[in-house]
């Protein structure tokens, strides 16, 4: 197959229909050179081809509009690709996006169209699906980065020391596996229906069982679907509090604080606050009225002693004045009813001890006399003590109490307000950190809640797998247990047999595809590498995919510890390789291919690979890249070359024919 035209229009620099038509390869010459400045439109030639082959989603097609023409509201893009198939066919295939006279349209207004022409005759086919699926036999998805690739990204074919899956998938892809797997399913879906045309599903089990087991399909279906839209929210929602976490840690030069300390300090803020108005309202209130009397709170201690010391004085007149009555009533205390003496007192000592007992009285109680200045009753002293007491245990006095909380709850209120804003000074630094506070508390809540739900929804997705399985299995063992005619059981086993066959196939087709690979791929890298190159051996594990590089001393050299030109080497030459072991005859398309190599390997690249890459060959390329040194080297084998001229102060890409030099 060969490319014979590529059209162009609406697409980032190519604003207005852009023709390219690629010669036609002749003996020797296959290769169509195709120049270029950086930013002229060489990727967006290449990534044109695979748009219009394989299409895309309506949003990056959106973006990619040029934008000219939707500044002039014309919001539309088209490719056309005409190729010659093998069989001399002739297809064109026609891909456009637009989106007509939509007003400030979005991406999802956006319509596709796709047109095939074979021929010069339009498919009659109404089915878009079965012309993308005509075009993706014909030329691949899966094997287009071996005939299609940037040059500047080929490193990452070669730097993973595990892509075991990516050349798995890469060759069986190469090797048309996915269709050979695809027969494979095709007949066991053959299988699964003419089982059902010859078995009695009349059975109301097995209807019951078919219908449960179609519902539990369906759920798992929608739950996967929910469970693929809940991780992709989780990831963004990831992706803004990473953001917002940088542009914190950017601007205040700290840790975000944990959140569940940032709401504590913001809750005890908060209480803090209330309890100082309310302490401060307290504190108006009581100086209005009790002012006055906390003032006097000293003259109140004063009085009680006085008091105190009043009724204390009226108590010892009384006893001055009942002393000789205390005194007989002590004497008889003594001898009644018991004498304290052995010997009653005669008349002469119990007047002497009269005597004693009431000097006694009168000198202890008179050492101190008081004045009477209040002269209260023992009544009237009561009452004013009483109401002294009440006032001095009221709110009225509280009010020193209270300035003191205040004071303590003003102190709390601003440490925590620096806790909550350690680097806002200025109101903007305060809005800031108020606003990614507010981002990041946000996102985290999301987070926790896409998470949940993506738990519960991959638990759903696991419970209704299990499900399903258990009611296949059920209805296997329903289906084995009806009549089956001779005519269809034979049929069934011819299926299983050709299925069985497919799949030995397939492992021999990987087993000797391997070997092959392995082959041509140290073919070229030896003919590319120079002299001193590191791989003296490469191997293929034909089960694992694994491959691994050896040294001449047969040490294994890991392709990651490779320099950047020998991972490109190798990397051209695994490509090379591909594209050899699959035997299929594509253009090959290279896009920048020099850049990062040594004067040493672009001379191998020049000389050995690109002549022999395939039968169309289209270099993309500076004139620093082929320069005009490398350009005499490939004149003898170009078919043709062109230019990508991109006009700057209009933004525009044309093609010209003729090559840096040869214009």
């Amino acid at each position: 197959m060969r490319f014979k035209q590529l059209t162009i229009a609406g697409y980032k620099s190519f604003r207005y229909p852009t023709e390219i038509i690629f010669p036609k390869s002749e003996k020797g010459k296959s290769i169509f050179l195709i120049g270029g400045m950086n930013g002229s439109g060489k990727t967006s030639f290449m990534e044109a081809i695979n748009l219009c082959l394989y299409g895309a989603k309506a949003d990056l097609i959106f973006n990619a509009i040029n934008r000219q023409e939707k500044a002039d509201g014309n919001y539309s893009t088209s490719f056309e690709l005409t190729l010659e198939t093998d069989e001399s066919a002739e297809i064109i295939v026609k891909r456009s996006w637009s989106a007509g006279a939509t007003a400030n349209p979005k991406p999802k207004d956006l319509e596709e169209r796709l047109m095939v022409i074979r021929d010069g005759k339009r498919a009659s086919v109404q089915s878009k699906q079965m012309w993308q699926d005509f075009i993706r036999a014909l030329v691949p998805p899966g094997i287009t980065p071996f005939f299609f690739f940037d040059g500047e990204k080929i490193q990452e074919i070669a730097a993973d020391d595990h892509s075991e899956v990516r050349l798995k998938n890469s060759l069986e892809a190469a090797l048309g596996i996915e269709f050979i797997k695809r027969l494979t399913d095709d007949l066991a879906t053959i299988k699964n229906q003419e089982r059902q045309d010859y078995v009695d599903i009349s059975d109301a089990d097995l209807d019951f069982k078919q219908s449960e087991l179609k519902k539990e399909r369906s759920k798992l279906e929608r739950r996967k679907k929910e469970r693929l839209e809940a991780q992709e929210d989780l990831d963004a929602f990831r992706q803004q509090y990473d953001e917002a976490k940088k542009r914190f840690q950017a601007t205040f030069n700290t840790e975000p604080e944990a959140r569940e300390t940032q709401r504590e300090n913001e809750k005890n803020r908060i209480q803090a606050i209330n309890r100082f108005s309310q302490a401060d309202n307290e504190i108006k209130t009581l100086c209005e009225k009790a002012l006055p009397l906390a003032v006097a709170s000293k003259l109140f201690d004063s009085l009680k002693r006085r008091i105190e010391n009043e009724r204390g004085s009226i108590q010892q007149d009384a006893i001055r004045d009942n002393a000789a009555a205390l005194t007989k009533t002590l004497i008889q205390a003594v001898e009644e009813p018991e004498p304290l003496y052995s010997i009653p007192l005669n008349p002469e000592q119990r007047t002497e001890l009269e005597q004693r007992i009431q000097r006694l009285l009168h000198q202890g109680i008179g050492l101190n006399p008081v004045g009477t200045i209040l002269n209260l009753s023992e009544r009237e002293a009561a009452r004013i003590l009483h109401r002294i007491e009440e006032i001095e245990s009221s709110d009225l006095f509280r009010l020193s109490s209270l300035i003191d909380e205040k004071s303590e709850l003003d102190l709390e209120i601003q440490r925590l307000d620096h806790a909550l804003q350690p680097s806002a000074s200025s109101a903007s630094e305060r809005e800031l950190f108020e606003q990614l506070q507010a981002e990041m508390e946000g996102c985290s809540t999301q987070i926790g809640r896409k998470s949940e739900q993506l738990r519960s929804l991959s638990e759903d997705v696991l419970t209704l797998e299990k499900r399903s399985r258990d009611l296949e299995a059920e209805i296997s063992r329903l289906y084995e247990r009806h009549h089956v005619s001779r005519e269809k059981a034979d049929f069934i086993t011819e299926c299983d047999t050709i299925a069985s066959l497919l799949g030995q196939f397939i492992i021999r087709l990987r087993e000797n595809k391997i070997h092959l690979l392995q082959e041509k791929t140290f073919e070229m890298y030896r003919q590319l590498s120079s002299k001193s190159g590191l791989i003296k051996d490469l191997l293929i594990d034909p089960k694992t995919y694994e491959v691994s590089l050896h040294d001449r001393h047969g040490s294994t050299i890991r392709k990651s510890g490779l320099s950047a030109g020998e991972k490109e080497i190798f990397a051209i030459a695994l490509l090379w390789g591909l594209a050899q072991t699959s035997q299929l005859r594509l253009p090959i398309i290279i896009d920048t291919p020099l850049s990062r190599l040594d004067s040493s390997h672009r001379q191998h690249i020049v000389h050995d690979y690109f002549p022999n890459a395939g039968e169309q060959v289209v270099i993309l390329s500076t004139d620093t890249e082929v320069d005009e040194a490398y350009y005499a080297q490939l004149e003898p084998y170009l078919s043709g070359a062109g230019m990508l001229q991109f006009d700057q102060r209009q933004e525009l890409t044309t093609f010209q024919p003729g090559y840096f030099w040869e214009r």
